[in-house]
């Protein structure tokens, strides 16, 4: 017994009515719309040109608050615990 394909039959299932997944109405695969692989390389797009990151102010925030995040002893990328590599590597908890 061959199996039936509707892509074959003009998008029709067995019984006649029309199979949606051979549709382009059901948002996937259509030519209707904009072809995903363009759309890919053009890649994401960052709202406005601000971007400020507190690394490149010394740790400051564009409020003038520190910003945490690039202290050392806020619990990552400091030299005084564990490496994290030879830790990776003992596998999970014990």
């Amino acid at each position: 017994m061959s199996t039936y394909k509707p892509s074959e039959h003009d998008g029709l299932k067995q019984d006649g009515t029309p199979d949606k997944r051979v549709s382009s109405e059901h948002g996937f695969g259509g030519s209707d719309g904009p072809d995903p692989h363009v759309e890919g390389q053009k890649g994401g797009s960052v709202s406005g040109t601000d971007n400020y990151k507190p690394s490149e102010h010394g740790g400051q925030k564009k409020d003038g608050g520190e910003d945490a995040r690039t202290r050392s002893d806020h619990g990552f990328g400091g030299s005084d615990g564990p490496d994290p590599h030879v830790e990776g590597q003992k596998g999970g908890s014990k």
